[in-house]
């Protein structure tokens, strides 16, 4: 049984399983009109299916695999997902930094907003590739090579979502402390603080910066993002050293709103936010 999805149907799960179907058909290099000739299912319904707008069912979703080639653990993976599909809320762990960042990519590119907190660091979307490759290396505390390499490129992708027709608005609320983390050293810091005085200056990317000595405020919880959609409800994204957590249930998300409604009462304005950031840069010189 299939299920169409209205907008507050529509899950991370049913998006994250679509994208994966796609990659697989591009990836044997086969056609809509070529799958669905194999298994006896409507084109319209595969396309919707892996635009996320349709609950696929296990039966379907195993008749793709075998086209596609799929066995092991990699279908036994997607058919679990499959049959929780319809189910708000995904906690994405055991899966590699690659894997995280693709269905964080995804919904991003997908978001009409994006509104991040950090409290400690610069959020991924505006590092440079050198603080970004700290990070890695220092906080995240990853060591090997390649995997340092994985999540340095998957940090600096993510960020395209910025530069394209349709980019979403942005606004990132830092912490002031933040600023004074000096992840890489000095130079790194320097460098790094430039580039957001310029990112700024791109109409889809606003700077919010909530001073230290304002006490205590939602965001010392730790750091999120939320993503809005024009036809999906929002969701909520946190990250640690080995999982992802993305909140869609209407009761998680709307606490998320408040909080943001909160600090950016608190934070100083854009401009003010844009010229401390340049103060600071200065003093690294």
């Amino acid at each position: 049984m299939t299920m169409m999805l209205s907008a507050s149907d529509s899950t991370v799960r049913v998006e994250v399983l679509g994208e994966e179907l796609r990659r697989l058909r591009d990836a044997c290099g086969l056609t809509l009109a070529e799958v669905v000739s194999r298994i006896g299912i409507s084109e319209s319904y595969l396309s919707r299916m892996e635009k996320g707008k349709r609950v696929p069912s296990p039966e379907d979703v195993s008749a793709l695999l075998v086209v596609y080639g799929v066995k092991g653990d990699q279908r036994l993976e997607l058919l679990t997902l499959a049959k929780r599909s319809n189910q708000p809320g995904f906690w994405q762990r055991d899966t590699s930094a690659e894997t995280r960042f693709a269905t964080l990519k995804l919904l991003e590119s997908r978001a009409t907003s994006l509104v991040s907190f950090e409290p400690l660091i610069v959020p991924g979307l505006l590092q440079t590739m050198p603080y970004a490759r700290s990070m890695v290396e220092q906080v995240c505390m990853v060591t090997e090579p390649k995997e340092i390499d994985n999540w340095v490129i998957g940090r600096v992708h993510r960020q395209g979502v910025l530069r394209k027709i349709d980019a979403p608005q942005l606004t990132a609320i830092l912490a002031e402390s933040a600023l004074r983390n000096f992840v890489g050293g000095r130079e790194v810091m320097r460098d790094q603080l430039r580039y957001l005085t310029e990112i700024t200056k791109r109409a889809n990317v606003t700077l919010r910066i909530v001073p230290t000595m304002i006490g205590g405020h939602p965001g010392l919880l730790g750091s999120f993002l939320r993503m809005r959609f024009a036809d999906r409800p929002n969701v909520v994204f946190f990250e640690n050293q080995t999982s992802s957590l993305f909140l869609e249930e209407h009761s998680d998300t709307a606490a998320y709103d408040q909080a943001i409604n909160q600090l950016l009462d608190l934070a100083i304005s854009e401009a003010d936010s844009v010229r401390l950031v340049t103060e600071m840069a200065a003093t690294l010189e």
